[in-house]
Formats: C-alpha cells, sequence, structure tokens
C-alpha cells in the first residue's frame, strides 16, 4: 500500500492559500478617497435635522444634516474593500480627508456594496493503514465585496 505524504500536501495547499490571498489582495486592496470642490452660487444651505457621530473631533451627519445654516465646500467619494480591517477605517478615512479642505464636518449621501465575487479556501488529507483508513476535510468561502461611500464636505456658519 502506498503511503500519503500528508506534510507535503498541506505545506502545498498553504502556499496555494497564500498565493490566493496575495492576488486577492492586490487586486481589491486599493483604496481611494478623493475630494472634488463645490462650485455653484447657492453653495449655503439651512439644514433641518439628522443625526451624527463625533469622529475623531469631527461631526459625521449619518442622516439627515444639521439644523443650521452652513457652507458645502466639497463632495469625497470613496472606494475600498468592504473587509472588516478597510471598512473599520472608513470614517476616520473621510475624516482626515475633510480636514485637509478646512471642513467642520461630513454628511454621508450614499453608500453601496457591490459584490465582486467568492474566495474559496478547502483542504482535505487521509491516512490509511492496514484494514484501516480515515479522512478529514475543511473549506471555507468568503465573499468579496466593494464599498462606494459619497460624503458632502460642510462649514458650520
Amino acid at each position: 500500500m502506498r503511503r500519503i505524504d500528508t506534510t507535503r500536501i498541506i505545506t502545498r495547499m498553504i502556499y496555494r492559500v497564500a498565493l490566493l490571498l496575495a492576488a486577492t489582495v492586490l487586486l481589491f486592496g486599493c483604496t481611494t478617497t478623493e475630494f472634488e470642490s463645490w462650485e455653484g452660487r447657492n453653495s449655503v444651505v439651512e439644514g433641518r435635522n439628522g443625526t451624527r457621530k463625533v469622529v475623531d473631533g469631527m461631526d459625521v451627519w449619518t442622516y439627515g444634516d444639521p439644523p443650521r445654516r452652513f457652507q458645502v465646500l466639497g463632495i469625497i467619494q470613496d472606494d475600498r474593500p468592504g473587509g472588516l480591517i478597510p471598512m473599520a477605517r472608513l470614517k476616520h478615512d473621510i475624516v482626515a480627508k475633510a480636514r485637509q479642505s478646512g471642513s467642520d464636518a461630513v454628511i454621508l449621501v450614499s453608500s453601496a456594496s457591490q459584490l465582486q465575487g467568492y474566495y474559496t479556501a478547502a483542504s482535505a488529507s487521509a491516512y490509511g493503514y492496514g484494514n484501516y483508513a480515515s479522512g478529514f476535510g475543511t473549506s471555507t468561502t468568503v465573499p468579496i465585496t466593494r464599498r462606494t461611500s459619497t460624503y458632502v464636505v460642510i462649514k458650520y456658519l
């Protein structure tokens, strides 16, 4: 009976998973946060009401707008992977970009998620000896998404 070299199989599987993970990071790991200045006559707005969170000392209006007058300075568009780590940095990155333009706050205008594909990893091993044989296998599948968000950058008056 031929003996199966499980160490070699597991090592090859680890290299394949690492290569696929590296390719996934290169293809989907790009994050862009861009500011575009607002041009026009009606850039001063009287807000009504909304909800806000304070992130790094700046107001982030998530529903509605601030209940006061403000001037629109521009728009921030953000595009990033939908994973746990990139999404944890989203509002911090938005606030940092808004501060560069002299902003007091930002207003969330839209947020969308798009499914890019799936990542699947699997491994299996088997062992046989005489009249006895055993095997074990496992796999996992994770969705790969992109998140696009748009924020209005404002200055309180």
